[in-house]
């Protein structure tokens, strides 16, 4: 464990670590801990992000946040920019004996996943699961293999002004663990947290899959200047193109077959009566989902594009999106006319 005296040997104790005292104290009171609270291995999920890394940046500077171990899940398809980040994060831990792990899911990367299937990670009435498959899923198995017999609490990085990620964050299933989100019980924003990691000397990149869906449109014209992270997004999107078709026809050819899916506190006779379909209410969440390697529609031909940042409303494909950026930073020539103008002056 890492001592807190040790982490302020300057004896001048910032108004970030005098903050985080008093709120996480306040805290601590307002939860009423259970009796298992010091007692749990207290895990750092970290992501190699700007979230993640100001959490351990306040534990291993500012204020002991009780962390245990620290963990990163390996998609296979960050950037090269984040690898460096939990590259120079995993030697500052080492450097003051706080464990530091790199695992990884077993079979496949991410980028082999999504190739092998033909599928974007958002796709038309679908949901978000990889990070839930490649990171959640991953460290559970891992913590649980760790420490057998421990309870587990996880700190997330989630900031003060994304309380709506917390609302809709998912535990892997049959977690019984708890979770803590140490930025906002300290109220540190996005800008906070940029500010904490500039004076220690971080620049921190975005985490996120090089082909991730939510990138901004700053974010895919940066991309567009790395010719191999291109490559792998025109992969991906051209191998949603192919199989969108052909698992829709799969389907049709099959006679349409579906199958109810329902949640796991469903019981009969929970849900109201839906004519036609039975003991079916859409308040309990239920779907009406096709067999696997099968889709009710062909969602490239709906519209579903790998990025869903709009140009004018409209999706674009990644040609459309290469077209775009190519025609914006290539030097403008002058007209015909401008020329005949120019040249007569």
């Amino acid at each position: 464990m890492i001592d807190l005296q040790d982490n302020l040997k300057t004896g001048q104790t910032s108004n970030r670590a005098k903050s985080a005292k008093t709120t996480r104290t306040q805290h601590m009171t307002d939860k009423k801990i259970d009796p298992h609270y010091f007692s749990r291995k207290r895990i750092l999920s970290f992501g190699g992000g700007v979230d993640s890394s100001a959490i351990l940046l306040i534990h291993l500077y500012h204020e002991n946040l009780m962390i245990d171990h620290v963990v990163f899940s390996d998609t296979g398809a960050e950037s090269a920019e984040t690898y460096a980040n939990v590259r120079r994060f995993q030697k500052l831990c080492e450097e003051r004996d706080l464990p530091f792990s790199i695992v990884s899911k077993e079979g496949e990367t991410i980028t082999q996943w999504v190739t092998r299937l033909g599928i974007v990670p958002v796709m038309i009435g679908g949901s978000h699961v990889c990070s839930a498959k490649f990171k959640g899923e991953v460290i559970a198995k891992w913590a649980k293999q760790t420490y057998p017999d421990q309870e587990i609490t996880y700190l997330i990085g989630i900031e003060a002004n994304e309380l709506y990620r917390k609302k809709r964050f998912t535990k892997p299933k049959n977690d019984k663990a708890k979770y803590e989100y140490p930025l906002i019980d300290l109220d540190e924003t996005r800008e906070s947290c940029i500010e904490l990691l500039k004076s220690h000397g971080f620049t921190v990149p975005k985490s996120s899959c090089v082909f991730c869906p939510f990138m901004s449109k700053e974010e895919i014209h940066e991309a567009r200047q790395d010719p191999q992270k291109w490559d792998l997004i025109k992969l991906v999107e051209e191998r949603f193109q192919e199989e969108s078709p052909i698992k829709h026809q799969r389907w049709i050819n099959a006679g349409k077959p579906v199958s109810l899916t329902r949640p796991k506190e469903w019981k009969t006779g929970s849900a109201v009566v839906t004519e036609g379909k039975g003991d079916v209410g859409d308040h309990c969440k239920i779907g009406w989902r096709a067999p696997d390697g099968m889709w009710q529609h062909d969602s490239w031909g709906k519209g579903a594009r790998l990025f869903t940042a709009k140009v004018d409303g409209e999706l674009l494909s990644i040609d459309q999106w290469e077209k775009k950026i190519d025609s914006e930073s290539a030097p403008q020539r002058p007209s015909l006319g401008q020329l005949l103008e120019g040249q007569y002056q």
